[in-house]
């Protein structure tokens, strides 16, 4: 008699688990209410002074549907807010700064994703959820030198 018990706890366990699993919430969607055109980025470091580096990641003509909300892009373990510009979207990215700024890495902590060298994904909002999608190539362009800091845009 006790083996079945056994055997019966463990199905159940089993088939708990099989119910209580869910869809990760950083799933990526197959397709996105949003087109883009083209992705592209350019590195960035500043002077010695400010002892900053990033990225610069724009999207051309990123086009989303109606009651679609870009919201922010993830790109090699960093996570940034996009800002619409002038026929694009557009993040700062930055990987170091200096303890006299104050500021805490973005290159630290929690990243949800697994992306190659030259993939991003961009989270927007659908209806009140947050939906993510892949972007699989952005093009790598020419560097930039702020020896001030990079400018407030």
């Amino acid at each position: 008699m006790k083996p079945t018990i056994t055997i019966n706890v463990l199905l159940l366990l089993i088939i708990t688990s099989i119910f209580s699993c869910k869809p990760s919430q950083y799933a990526f969607q197959k397709e996105a209410p949003l087109q883009i055109t083209r992705a592209y980025f350019n590195n960035w470091t500043t002077g010695v002074k400010i002892g900053s580096v990033g990225v610069n990641i724009y999207f051309a003509n990123l086009i989303p549907e109606q009651n679609i909300t870009i919201d922010s892009v993830y790109f090699r373990r960093m996570k940034g807010k996009l800002h619409e510009g002038k026929g694009l979207y557009k993040s700062r990215l930055t990987k170091r700064l200096t303890n006299a700024e104050d500021n805490a890495l973005t290159t630290t902590g929690f990243f949800p994703f697994k992306l190659g060298n030259r993939e991003c994904a961009i989270s927007y909002i659908e209806n009140g959820v947050t939906k993510y999608y892949k972007v699989e190539y952005v093009a790598e362009k020419e560097g930039v030198y702020y020896p001030d800091g990079p400018p407030n845009d």
